[in-house]
């Protein structure tokens, strides 16, 4: 029962932190255009990041990585709903959503100035759901 208890709480702090990241990129973007601190954060974020995470052989990377993991995320996801074992099927499900918003982003390539920060967030999210399937 102890067990439980703690696999509970960490779901609830996994969750948090799930929303915090998303929130925290969806704030940016909507005070890119209000605050000029935060534009100029952006920018230079923006160029930091391309020069090192986000290299285009990189992004090829990250894309092959949420195409991956969301093909293996739809295949374990049919399995669990055949077995019925709907509490991983959930969580599966949510990982699978978030690999192919990372890869439609990736693609897709929206004009955000917080941009960066919005793939950084759906990598903590899919990183934080398949944390959540262990618990």
């Amino acid at each position: 029962m102890f067990k439980n208890k703690i696999g509970f709480a960490l779901k609830v702090v996994f969750s948090i932190v799930q929303i915090l990241a998303i929130v925290a990129a969806v704030v940016l973007e909507g005070y890119s255009s209000k605050r000029m601190g935060v534009a100029r954060y952006l920018i230079y974020k923006k160029q930091m990041f391309e020069d090192t995470l986000f290299t285009p052989t990189l992004m090829n990377v990250f894309l092959f990585i949420f195409l991956l993991g969301g093909i293996i995320c739809l295949i374990f996801f049919i399995v669990n709903m055949k077995l019925k074992h709907k509490l991983t099927a959930i969580h599966l499900f949510w990982a699978m959503i978030a690999n192919f918003a990372g890869l439609i982003f990736i693609l897709v390539q929206f004009n955000l100035s917080a941009y960066y920060f919005f793939i950084i967030a759906i990598m903590i999210i899919i990183a934080i759901q398949y944390i959540k399937m262990l618990f």
